[in-house]
This record gives C-alpha cells, structure tokens and sequence, in this order.
C-alpha cells in the first residue's frame, strides 16, 4: 500500500478521505439506533478523517515522507473498522476481525514515528509480539465464536448485535471464554505497558529534539494504555455501568488523538527547523572560528554533542579535527549519523549529529550551505596545521640526528683520541725517566708531553662542546652549571622546579642557553656578569641575561647564533624572543611547551 502512494499527492488522499468518511457517516447512522446517531457517526469519521489528513501533511514534508504514506495506509486501514457499525452480519464481523488488526498497526506507527523505520531489536520485537497475538489468540477465535465480545470501540452495538458470519463450529468452545479471552486480554495490556515503557525509554535518551517530538505521542499512547484497561477491567466486574461505556469512546478517540499527537510532533519538528536555520544565518557571519562554528551548528542541531571532522587529500586522504590531528574514521552509532559537506564534488569536511535528522535532506542541506565556506576555510587550516606539524617533526629529526651525531663524536674523542693522547703522555714521561745520562733529551720528551697535555686539554674542551657529559648524565640544570664555571663572564644559573626531560628539550634548551652565554661574553662590550633562569610552570621557560652594552635588533641582522637558537627551540614546539636596546642590555627568552611523554 505505502508503494502504491508514492504516486498520490495530497489532492488525490483527500478526495479519498472525503468519499471514506461519507461512508463512515452513512454505514454508522444506518446501523446505529442511539438517539445520538450523527455525533457517533461524526465521531467515527474523525478516525478515518485526521489520520488521512495527517498523513497527507506528512506527504509533503520529506523527512516525514515515508512515515506519512505508512499513516495514510493506517487510516484506509481503520476504515473497514467502521464497518463494525453495520447492521449486516458479513460486514459487521469484517469490521470487528479489522479491529483487531488495528492494534499492532497502531503499536508500528508508535514506534516508527517520525522516520518511518523501526530504530532497533526491541522494537522489531513489540511489533511482532503484537501480530503474532492477534495471529494465535485472536483471529482463530473468529471461526469458531457465535458473537464477538462488547462493548469494543469499534461499534456502538452492545445487544442483539449481529451474529459472526465466520463462525465454522456448530457451538462455541467453552476454552474461549474462559482461557484464550482472558489470556489475550492480560498480553494485551502487558503489551501496550511495554510500548509506552519502550518510548518513554527512547525520550529518556533521546537529544531535545527528539523529545519535543516524541513527547506528545507518549502521552497519548500512556492515555490509550489507560482507557484500555479500563475496558477490560469493567467489562470483566461492572459491564453495565457507564465507566465501561465512557472508556470504550475514549479509546476509540484516542485514534484521531494519536494522529494528531503524530500533527503536534511534527509541527514542533518543522517549527525548529525554521528557528535553528535562522539562528545559524545570524552567527555564521564574517570569519567564525572552528570552535565557533561547531558551537554554531550544535546549537542549530539542538545536539550538544556535535562534531566536525575535515577530510585532508594527502596521500590517500584522511579525516583530522580542526588542530590537524589525524583521527581514525568516524564512528557513527545507531543514534548518531554523518552528514558529508562538499563543494560541488569535493569532500570538504563531515557532521557527526542526532540520528534523528538523517532524513531531514532540506534542513542538513541548508545548515551545511551556511557552514560551508567556514568549514572550507577550517580544513585548509587543518591542513596548513599538519604540514606544519610534519614540518616541525622533520626538524626535530633532523635535531636529533644532529644531537646523536654530537654524542658519537663525543664518545669517539673521549674513547679514542683522549685516551690515545694520555697514552702517549704516559709514554713519554716513562721514557724521558729512563734517560738518565741524556739530560737534553729527558727535557726534550718531557716538553713534547706538556704539548701532549695541552693537546689532550683541548681535546676534552672540543668533547665538551659537543655534548657535554653533565648534561647527559645530570641534566640540564647541572650541565648550564658547568658551563657557566667555564663562561669568561661571571655567570649566574638560576632554576625553579626543574627537573629531568626528554633528551630533545633538554638538548635545545642547553645549546640555547650555551649560544646566549657565548654571543654575551664574546659581543656584550661592558657587560659584567650573565644571569640563566630557569622555570617549569607547566611549561619550560628559559632566559639568558646580561648587563652589556645592548644592541637595536631592527638594525642588526640576525646572525647564525640567533637562527641556530630559533631553529633549536622550534624543533621542540618552543619560540624563542630576544629583547634589546642600546644601554639597557640582552635579554633572550624561550619558551618550551611540556607534556607528559617530555618529563
């Protein structure tokens, strides 16, 4: 039924809704003998009427279009129920048998509203729990029954109704009345307790959205659960009083109800697409930031949970976040949906939202227009952000290798060369003791081993320089101590709360430090001492000051000392500032950020 609908516009559902509801009207008055013929008759005709009406609102509105020609089949279906109210037997236990194919197809519109689609196991569960008890516990009964119980919603007869037209038996088995009516009667409730519970769980973890749809059909679905065991209740201990009577009309009217419950939800739906379009145009204006944008579209989709992930074309393509950070791809769950955003055919970036606005193609569309140049603009950030990320980790290889190279040649000086020179001075002063009658030799060997000892001093100055072992064995506190004993300034190492680091950001904050100190003792003229203080304040700060004579740095080029200090401290994801001015000194200040892997 819902196929053949895709070729029938709302036009065409009215005129059917018209010439059904005549019917209505026609087949209850005929059958009726109340005195209130016409108000059972128009009441009747609402149950026909506002799902048709609904539906075909629904018809024209394409997130709810597969939901509307489900409720439009419902209310074609509900029609043959008021053929309950006929006189004539044949038609009377049609619409009596339509009554109670009715029930699980009300409990399937409750739970598929408002896509269209069963979200998940439990509720293709409660749908087939209900039509395999109208299939085993209902319909059998229709062949084998004299008379179908009253008072039901369907009808207006409560005595000398018509008899059942199915029945096959010759006597009506005594198990039905006593069993199987009971039975159904108690599944029945249990079953629409078990529908309201399912929905009020979906409201209950549902975004806001959600919920403003939702809600009104849960109070509904919770009043048709109470009209109906008031029906079995009273049919069962009073089936004459007026509480049976009131409560079979108001089950019956809780199917216009629940249809135009399923009208409210979507009015509120359609209302908020307006309001969160208009609240997106007002604060995607100028240059939003990431963040701004992402707030922006989280208010708009009422989802607090939003995300944004930009897609980036190199090598193979990936998804990253606004920092450039490579992220695996989005997971979406059962709640949760991805909205791709493209220009033209270009992926440009992805919105992971409630799963609820997966069908609403006019709302995502014009939200993602909106954001559409932001987020554009957002992804090449991303991208700058990762080259400049690789290009920061290939200099921070490249100082590394750098720094590995110094150790090697360091090790080599002290391991070879040094120990070959004491060696050798060693030799020397043996041999000049054995020449005992050649006095000008002995003195000739004994002045090559001072030449020896002032090689070998130069030697272990040259493996200092190059990686000194303070620095490497006690850190980088206790290496700059070391170095400032041998500064030819005065030199002043202050630290607090310096501790150990990783090998890279104790490596460019000491040749940082040793590169001031030098380029203050070598061009600071007058300067008279040289202060290195350091800090560790969640990150590492590092200054280097003197008392010289100072320098304009607009007018002085930079020289390789600076660029050598710049290059070091960006390698490690440090800036580096150097202040100056004639008369007032050199003050070059780092700063180093740290995290848990650094420490």
């Amino acid at each position: 039924m819902p196929s053949q609908l895709n070729r029938l516009g709302p036009a065409a559902v009215g005129t059917a809704g018209v010439g059904l509801c005549a019917l209505t009207v026609a087949v209850t008055v005929s059958g009726s003998g109340s005195d209130y013929a016409w108000v059972e008759a128009f009441a009747r005709a609402l149950m026909v009427a506002v799902p048709l009406a609904v539906g075909a609102y629904a018809l024209r509105r394409p997130p709810f279009e597969r939901f509307g020609k489900l409720l439009i089949a419902a209310g074609l279906a509900w029609f043959l129920t008021t053929l309950a109210n006929s006189d004539d037997s044949l038609l009377y236990s049609i619409g009596r048998i339509a009554g109670w194919a009715e029930e699980p197809l009300l409990i399937y519109l409750i739970l598929v509203f408002p896509s269209g689609r069963l979200e998940g196991g439990l509720d293709r569960a409660l749908v087939w729990a209900a039509v395999l008890l109208v299939v085993t516990l209902y319909l059998p009964t229709a062949l084998v029954v004299e008379g179908y119980p009253v008072p039901v919603p369907w009808t207006s007869c409560e005595s000398a109704c018509p008899g059942n037209a199915f029945m096959l038996t010759g006597s009506e088995p005594a198990v039905v009345e006593d069993l199987i009516r009971p039975l159904r009667e108690v599944l029945a409730i249990a079953l629409f307790a078990a529908v309201a519970l399912r929905l009020a769980y979906r409201i209950r973890g549902a975004t806001r959205l959600t919920r403003r749809t939702l809600a009104p059909v849960l109070a509904v679905a919770c009043f048709r659960f109470g009209a109906y065991c008031l029906i079995l209740l009273g049919r069962r201990l009073a089936p004459e009083s007026e509480l049976v009577d009131v409560s079979v009309w108001l089950l019956a009217l809780t199917v216009p109800l629940m249809a135009a419950a399923f009208l409210l939800g979507l009015a509120r739906w359609w209302l908020f697409m307006v309001a969160s379009t208009q609240r997106l145009a007002a604060r995607l204006h100028g240059h939003p930031r990431p963040d701004e944008v992402r707030a922006a579209l989280a208010d708009a989709f009422d989802d607090p949970e939003l995300e944004i992930v930009y897609w980036l074309e190199e090598g193979r393509g990936h998804w990253a976040d606004a920092d450039g950070h490579v992220l695996e791809p989005p997971a979406v769950a059962t709640t949760r949906c991805l909205t791709e955003v493209r220009d033209d055919e270009r992926l440009v970036a992805a919105i992971i939202h409630d799963a609820a606005l997966r069908d609403d193609r006019a709302f995502i569309e014009g939200a993602t227009s909106y954001a559409l140049m932001a987020l554009d603009n957002h992804r090449l950030s991303a991208q700058a952000s990762l080259l400049l990320r690789e290009v920061r980790k290939s200099r921070a290889r490249i100082q590394a290798a750098a720094d590995d190279e110094r150790r090697r040649i360091e090790r080599d000086l002290h391991d070879g060369a040094q120990q070959r020179l004491v060696a050798l001075r060693i030799k020397l002063e043996l041999a000049a003791e054995r020449m005992n009658g050649d006095g000008a030799g002995a003195a000739l060997l004994r002045g090559l081993g001072s030449d020896v000892e002032e090689a070998l001093e130069e030697v272990r100055a040259l493996a200092r320089g190059i990686y000194p072992g303070p620095l490497a064995d006690r850190g980088l506190v206790e290496g700059l101590r070391a170095a400032a004993l041998r500064n030819p300034l005065p030199t002043t190492v202050l630290a607090a709360g310096v501790q150990r680091y990783s090998r890279e950001i104790e490596s460019a904050a000491y040749f940082c430090c040793l590169e001031a100190m030098q380029n203050a003792a070598k061009h600071a003229d007058g300067a008279t001492a040289t202060v290195i203080d350091l800090s560790d304040n969640g990150s590492l700060r590092l200054e280097v000051r003197d008392d010289g004579a100072g320098f304009d740095p607009e007018h002085v080029p930079s020289g390789v000392g600076f660029i050598s200090m710049r290059d070091r401290v960006a390698a490690v994801g440090g800036d580096l500032a150097i202040e100056s001015a004639p008369g007032r000194g050199t003050r070059v200040a780092a700063n180093i950020p740290l995290d848990a892997e650094d420490r």
